[in-house]
């Protein structure tokens, strides 16, 4: 085995957080993004890095991740998004863990996620384990149009080092994001066949909030703590409440 690393990122609209990401990449056998027709820079910041650019339309955060994997050359592939850096210590460890664990399919990687420049320390924010490093043969994208996340099929463990994940850089982007993701959950509810009651939006987003912020000590994270904790339940509060326009058919296109 000669254990090739191939980095993946789909992208859109990325330009100003894209090249920060593919810096943290260049320790990679190869980077291949898959764009779906950003309007900005991002197409030009992407290809002063990789040749390994392609441009599709938009077909879900799944199909589209997995489209990435199916051209990725490498025996392993790193799964990055745009607003994440992988710093040199967490390549040491993976290139380390690769060579060492013969037997291991996938690695869960922890994620310090930043409010701006403060690290989220509190409110479900830390370890945030997610599974972005496996064996091509052994791992596929989940086709959910929004949430996707990597199934592998074989042993997975967990590394130390985190991603350096820019989740909260400004209100109006999350703000932005928390309406777009809210629809694209509702249809994806909507279309498993779920259903949602009358008081389910307010039900949700109250217990999430008391969750994150008070038994997850959110509230440790200070104004920061509070901002995210809020947005994380409106996003429920939306989401459900979507849905329900959906089933009454009054909600057009979420």
């Amino acid at each position: 085995m000669n254990n090739t690393i191939s980095a993946i990122i789909i992208t859109h609209n990325e330009a100003d957080r894209l090249e920060r990401c593919l810096k943290g990449l260049s320790w990679c056998d190869e980077i291949v993004i898959v764009d779906s027709g950003s309007t900005d820079e991002t197409v030009a910041v992407a290809e002063k890095y990789t040749n390994r650019v392609f441009i599709e339309d938009w077909k879900g955060f799944g199909a589209q991740k997995q489209s990435a994997l199916s051209k990725a050359a490498g025996e392993w592939v790193l799964s990055v998004d745009a607003d994440e850096v992988i710093s040199s210590a967490l390549s040491e460890e993976i290139l380390c863990s690769i060579k060492k664990e013969k037997n291991v399919d996938g690695f869960l990687i922890p994620r310090k996620n930043l409010y701006v420049e403060k690290w989220l320390r509190f409110g479900g924010q830390y370890p945030d384990y997610v599974l972005r490093l496996f064996r091509k043969k052994a791992g596929k994208f989940t086709e959910s149009i929004v949430h996707e996340r990597v199934i592998v099929e074989g042993k997975t463990k967990k590394l130390k080092t985190p991603i350096i994940h820019y989740a909260f850089e400004n209100l109006t982007d999350r703000i932005e994001k928390l309406n777009n993701y809210s629809s694209l959950s509702a249809r994806q509810m909507l279309l498993s066949g779920k259903t949602v009651g009358s008081f389910s939006p307010l039900v949700h987003c109250t217990s999430l909030f008391i969750k994150d912020y008070i038994f997850r000590l959110g509230f440790m994270d200070g104004w920061e703590g509070f901002n995210v904790a809020l947005l994380k339940s409106l996003g429920a509060y939306f989401k459900y409440a979507k849905l329900r326009e959906l089933q009454a058919g009054g909600g057009g296109r979420p």
